[in-house]
């Protein structure tokens, strides 16, 4: 980030290679539109870029990019939706079907037909699970399940107390408990 600041176009390079992945998948979740996500990543590093000079590093790297990645996400998504508003499109956020074709399905190739059915099954009900948790709940989830980050540093990208990622994080698992379960008696 110092080398970005005095503005190292390698090393702002370095970054993006390192963390577009990542970011993209994360604000790809947000959105559920391929495009938006797209241009909220574009938008994080040219945040990141402009923000580089006031970045003291108080954090870890990661944490900032994915602070500035959710508000990004956040303000593309309410800009799609207003968009769609005012041009009279139906829906919103999350029910582009083409775009969540777009998202990222692994399967076991070395699992047999059934087995790789079944699992893409599984994954789908959790998807579907997650997406319809609240979006605070959400974040925590896949901030954590996903991206891997201890409660301190989502904490620290939702600018919220570490009791606060607990308890959405508890609230979360409740509520993907409940409709997991209720999805495997049916």
């Amino acid at each position: 980030m110092a080398r970005i600041a005095r503005g190292d176009q390698e090393a702002f390079e370095a970054l993006y290679r390192s963390y577009e992945r990542a970011l993209g998948q994360f604000l790809f979740r947000m959105c559920y539109d391929k495009s938006t996500a797209e241009d909220a990543l574009q938008e994080v590093f040219m945040r990141v870029w402009r923000a580089a000079p006031r970045w003291r590093g108080e954090s870890k790297v990661s944490t900032f990019l994915f602070q500035v990645a959710k508000n990004a996400g956040l303000d593309a998504r309410e800009k799609t939706l207003r968009e769609r508003a005012r041009l009279g499109g139906s829906g919103g956020a999350g029910e582009d079907d083409e775009s969540r074709a777009a998202a990222p399905e692994r399967a076991d190739e070395s699992a047999g037909p059934v087995r790789t059915l079944v699992g893409k099954e599984l994954r789908a009900v959790v998807r579907r699970a997650v997406e319809a948790l609240p979006e605070d709940q959400r974040a925590v989830v896949e901030l954590a399940q996903t991206e891997g980050f201890t409660y301190r540093e989502i904490a620290e990208i939702l600018q919220v107390p570490v009791g606060t990622v607990k308890s959405r994080m508890a609230a979360a698992a409740e509520s993907l408990r409940w409709k997991l379960e209720r999805h495997v008696r049916e």
